[in-house]
């Protein structure tokens, strides 16, 4: 059948056809998490990216069937921040389609380099900290909450529309054992006068977010791709996870009271809104509610120490403290992730604790 590529505009009808078209790509993937889709169309159409840069959504169709889909975008804030004019692709789904990937991917490259871009990299929807990367391994286990899953032949497609590796980011998964030097580590860090280490107190949540922010910003300033949040996309993402915020399992740690790092690890929500199946009616909501309370994993999703109090015994304090506390809530395991291969000291405490990487993503990247 003939092959045609289509530009959508961003009517929510043109936004949901191309986000629904994933559900024909994972009909035959039991580990697919399929996402609450509505939620997915208005991150698309309306989310904070749409005020920090540019995008344009592609369709591949074969006569009348949709194959495959992709978003090209300019990130405003990434390019200001380093001083560039970095293309970016994200959103991509597609059927075991060589001919339809590279038609899209030559449509979104044209649009790119009319707006002065010298390469494109992804996938990133939209943003370094949204969901990024493609799995290239470990295709049967589900994903965790905000990690991307995909079909095994996808690396295979992309990089047959030529494009090569530019980072891998790695998933580490901890079991229960808390080994004998973080008790002894945690007692030291404890005993020093001045130091506490609480949990994140939600009925205080703003001031407490705008104290990770401050610390966020300074700790991952020299992180591969980091781009400060604007204040739209910090509210953003203090929004949804204050939804499933646990907070015996987020740590602020303070020295005479001003807060020098901090941890936060999710329950891995994603166990229960598989059981809604992209739906929150007429019962998905219900679905999640009540899985919600089964749930046994959570994610580390994000640990941050201003660089003047590192290798002092902190990080291992908070995880140490975060172990306690989901071991008595119930949890038997902890998914440690994003963590970028460049970031050698993380890699090395997450592996020394016991953790074992078990899953990795790909950042790819092209000339144009």
């Amino acid at each position: 059948m003939s092959l045609r590529v289509v530009a959508l505009g961003n009517s929510k009808k043109e936004v949901k056809r191309f986000v629904h078209f994933m559900k024909e790509v994972y009909r035959n993937y039991p580990n697919f998490v399929p996402p609450i889709y509505s939620d997915v169309v208005k991150f698309i159409q309306k989310g904070p990216f749409n005020h920090i840069g540019e995008k344009q959504l592609y369709l591949a169709y074969r006569g009348e069937k949709i194959v495959a889909r992709l978003s090209v975008h300019r990130n405003f804030a990434h390019n200001e921040h380093y001083k560039t004019n970095q293309g970016f692709f994200g959103f991509f789904e597609a059927l075991d389609d060589q001919e339809a990937t590279n038609a899209l991917f030559a449509a979104g490259e044209k649009w790119l380099k009319e707006r002065g871009c010298s390469s494109v990299m992804g996938p990133m929807n939209f943003a370094v900290y949204d969901e990024i990367g493609l799995l290239v391994d470990s295709f049967d286990t589900d994903p965790v909450l905000l990690c991307t899953y995909n079909p095994p032949y996808y690396l295979k497609l992309v990089e047959g529309a030529g494009f090569k590796k530019e980072v891998d980011w790695y998933a580490f998964l901890k079991g229960v054992q808390i080994p004998n030097f973080m008790r002894l580590i945690n007692n030291r860090v404890m005993k020093q006068q001045g130091i506490v280490v609480r949990e994140v107190r939600r009925k205080d949540i703003e001031k407490e977010a705008a104290a990770v922010k401050h610390i966020f910003n300074e700790a991952w300033s020299e992180n591969w791709g980091n781009v400060p949040f604007t204040e739209e996309q910090w509210q953003h993402l203090v929004k949804d996870l204050k939804m499933i915020l646990k907070e015996r399992l987020a740590l602020i740690t303070e020295i005479n009271g001003v807060p020098i790092g901090f941890s936060i690890s999710l329950p891995d929500a994603n166990q229960a809104v598989k059981k809604a199946n992209g739906r929150l009616l007429p019962f998905g909501l219900f679905k999640i509610l009540l899985g919600m309370r089964k749930i046994k994993r959570v994610r580390t999703t994000i640990m941050g120490v201003l660089k003047e109090h590192r290798n002092k015994g902190y990080e291992i304090a908070m995880i140490y403290k975060t172990m306690e506390n989901g071991i008595a809530d119930g949890f038997v395991e902890s998914d440690c992730s994003l963590i970028v291969e460049t970031n050698k000291p993380m890699i090395t405490v997450l592996e020394k604790i016991g953790c074992v990487r078990y899953k990795t993503w790909r950042v790819l990247k092209k000339d144009l």
